[in-house]
This record gives C-alpha cells, structure tokens and sequence, in this order.
C-alpha cells in the first residue's frame, strides 16, 4: 500500500536565499530599535553579531551544513546593516 503524502518534497533551490534574506531584514528592524532605544552604532553591531554567533553556535558538522553561518551573516555584513540603518536614522 502506497501512502504519497509521506513522500516529502524536496526543499526549494532557493530556500538558503530566503532564509538569508529574511534574516539580514530581522537584523535591520532589531537595529532601528536599538537606534531608537539609545544604543551606539559600535553596541549595537557588537549586540547582533553576538546573537547572530550564539545562533549559529555549534555549526554543523555533517554534510551539507544546514546549521552553518551564511556569509550573508558574518560579522562585516551585520556592520553594514547596522551603519545602512543608522544613517536612515529610523523613528
């Protein structure tokens, strides 16, 4: 007997694109709240990195690496979300 809902789908070809990009859009609405609560831009990139590495903490070591730190999300691209929000100066 054959039961076809047990069959999964296979993921999106671009399902770690979207991930990222949502991702980096979450980083930008948590800066422009810290910006708003009073936090430097230097804070706040240190405060979202640290979140960011906590995570992705441990990374996966298995093969594919569904757990592993996109580049979409490294240290440098979180500091230029941050500086991209802050120079909006967001109210």
């Amino acid at each position: 007997m054959a039961f076809p809902w047990l069959d999964p789908t296979p993921p999106p070809k671009d399902g770690a694109d979207k991930r990222a990009k949502v991702a980096c859009a979450e980083l930008a609405s948590r800066a422009s709240l810290l910006f708003r609560l009073g936090f430097s831009q230097a804070d706040a990139t240190k405060r979202l990195a640290a979140r960011v590495a906590w995570e992705f903490d441990p990374p996966s070591q298995g093969k594919g690496g569904a757990h592993k730190r996109p580049a979409a999300l490294s240290d440098a691209a979180i500091a230029k979300i941050v500086a991209e929000t802050y120079a909006r100066r967001p109210s």
